[in-house]
């Protein structure tokens, strides 16, 4: 599968010209007839590697287009290609002050549009090798804890506006300390990567797993209430307690492992500290209560999940 560009030009000519110079090339090519379209398809669902557009489109220019893709969060990196029939240099000043990452007449030659095309893919596909190594857990590849505590900022803020239901749940590897200490901390290790794989495929697109710290791990499910987060989590647990981790340093002895979580679905006056501290306290009874069980804090009281 080639990298994914979207092209955004009014005209439908001058679209199908460049979607056929680019699929030649080996690109994935999405095409917009303005701006406003262009907008609607920059959604989390697709993924694109680069935007190409013109400068001169009705309703919303280019330069309109480079300001919204530039004060998004989630896509404010992402490379801007403008193509334009002008060479007006203050177009080109004003295109490059306000975030345009090349600037290119159309007038230029074919190599020349491929050559900068994948020079701006390069450089993408770098900054997200980059960010993703700043966001995720080096052992478990999950989410680390400052992109974490991030991300449910987000989610909580997308919550409130949308009259959505959020909720979290904090596990923890139940008698993990007796793991590192009878069978060495490389054996604790692989306990920790398995479970992660395991969290990892009970993840929905949506929802976010976190390396909250040592084996505790956060999930964040957007749009989902505090039972059905527990059913989600539940499965995941009775999944875990049915399938030792083969453990190397063991002999290939399966290592029986079991946890423990705590259910906090969002509430009109939580921060998310007190979101957070609301699963942990849940998490607390869950292990003070026997182990590999959940619990939930539902109306001021934690209750078995």
């Amino acid at each position: 599968m080639g990298h994914h560009i979207l092209l955004v030009d009014d005209t439908p000519t001058v679209r199908f010209k460049y979607e056929v110079l680019l699929k030649k090339a080996g690109f994935d090519v999405d095409s917009a007839n303005g701006a406003h379209q262009a907008l609607s398809m920059l959604t989390p669902d697709h993924d694109y590697d680069l935007v190409i557009t013109d400068l001169k489109m009705p309703d919303m220019d280019g330069f309109g287009l480079v300001r919204e893709i530039r004060d998004n969060s989630r896509m404010h990196m992402l490379p801007v290609l403008m193509l334009t029939g002008s060479d007006d240099e203050q177009d080109l000043l004003t295109n490059l002050d306000g975030g345009v990452s090349d600037y290119l007449l159309k007038s230029c030659g074919v190599p020349e549009l491929l050559a900068r095309v994948r020079n701006l893919v390069r450089m993408k596909v770098l900054q997200d090798e980059l960010t993703k190594a700043s966001q995720t857990d080096a052992l478990t590849h999950l989410a680390n804890r400052r992109f974490g505590v991030g991300r449910l900022a987000e989610e909580i803020e997308r919550a409130r506006r949308y009259d959505r239901s959020l909720s979290v749940v904090l596990i923890d590897i139940d008698h993990f300390k007796k793991v590192n200490d009878t069978l060495g901390h490389q054996a604790g290790d692989e306990v920790l990567v398995s479970v992660s794989d395991e969290l990892r495929n009970t993840l929905r697109k949506s929802d976010c797993a976190i390396r909250w710290g040592g084996e505790e791990f956060l999930f964040v499910f957007p749009e989902t209430d505090g039972m059905e987060a527990a059913g989600i989590v539940n499965r995941l647990r009775s999944h875990l307690e049915s399938h030792p981790v083969n453990v190397t340093t063991n002999d290939g002895v399966p290592v029986p492992v079991t946890v423990s979580g705590g259910v906090a679905e969002l509430s009109s006056d939580d921060t998310l500290e007190t979101l957070v501290d609301r699963a942990d306290q849940a998490l607390y009874r869950a292990k003070e209560t026997g182990r590999n069980r959940l619990a939930a804090w539902e109306d001021g009281q934690v209750v078995p999940a």
